[in-house]
């Protein structure tokens, strides 16, 4: 079980209580065609590796975990019923499945054949790099922006300002994503987008995990400043690819533009100070 009394937690193949090379998680929200892809995608791509599978479904009324306990016996499943949030899920999957690696995904991304073992050969060369992430795209083929800068408070407030909207090439957008950085080769950034990470396990526990603090967006942005903080290097690692239908989770509420500027302020708060955030 979980630490809440509330999940509940079935065994599978993917629940042994010994180490793994890499422990695997797909967080799903109501998403049920998606996840299935996603989890048919990733089970693909582990190959023969030793990955452990586990989706935790945050309380679809989809019948999503019906629908995978049936037709995927290969993954084991997490049912959190009162949606904690993206990390806190996370954080549940990877406490109950010791492994080297952590895979974090979307259940809205579909991996590549080779992402696995190209994001696994790049942690395996840089010994210095806590964390690393796929090149994404949308559906249709167009590049999607996933490597990142920490953002800072003038670009908050025109982010909360809609200038970003307005002006969608002006000149702080294109530094927040490294227009200047060739990202067709492996690159050292600040953040990569949460949708798809491959963790090394002793950086994600040495910086305690996720900050369930953030129920729904910036957990990545967190997790990659505390790892910095710590020593370990963030990267970007392009070989690896995935296909992200960006937003399909967070679509359906009504309540992800608040969600959003609260986590905002409340990154601001914790890694910029009472001042920033009370600004933004």
């Amino acid at each position: 079980h979980s630490d809440s009394g509330h999940d509940r937690v079935e065994s599978g193949p993917g629940v042994a209580r010994v180490s793994h090379e890499i422990g695997a998680a797909v967080v799903s929200f109501n998403t049920r065609e998606l996840t299935l892809r996603c989890l048919e995608a990733t089970a693909r791509a582990a190959g023969g590796r030793d990955v452990a599978l586990t989706l935790v479904d945050n309380g679809s009324g989809a019948g999503t975990a019906e629908v995978v306990r049936r037709g995927c016996p290969s993954w084991s499943v997490v049912v959190l019923p009162a949606n904690p949030g993206y990390g806190a899920a996370l954080n549940r999957a990877f406490a109950q499945t010791p492994a080297r690696l952590y895979l974090a995904l979307n259940s809205d991304v579909v991996l590549e054949a080779d992402a696995i073992g190209r994001l696994l050969d790049f942690l395996d060369k840089h010994p210095r790099c806590g964390l690393v992430g796929p090149a994404l795209s949308y559906p249709d083929g167009r590049p999607q922006p996933s490597a990142k800068r920490f953002p800072g408070l003038g670009f908050a407030i025109a982010e909360t300002l809609w200038v970003h909207e307005l002006f969608p090439r002006n000149r702080w957008v294109a530094r927040f994503y490294y227009a200047g950085l060739d990202l067709s080769r492996p690159a050292t950034v600040e953040t990569v987008s949460g949708a798809a990470m491959l963790i090394r396990a002793e950086a994600f526990h040495r910086v305690g995990g996720f900050d369930e603090a953030f129920r729904m967006y910036f957990e990545e942005t967190d997790l990659c400043r505390r790892m910095s903080h710590a020593g370990f290097e963030v990267a970007f690692c392009p070989g690896a690819r995935a296909v992200h239908w960006h937003g399909a989770s967070t679509s359906q509420t009504a309540v992800r533009d608040t969600e959003y500027y609260v986590s905002y302020v409340r990154f601001f708060r914790k890694h910029v100070g009472r001042g920033g955030a009370c600004v933004l």
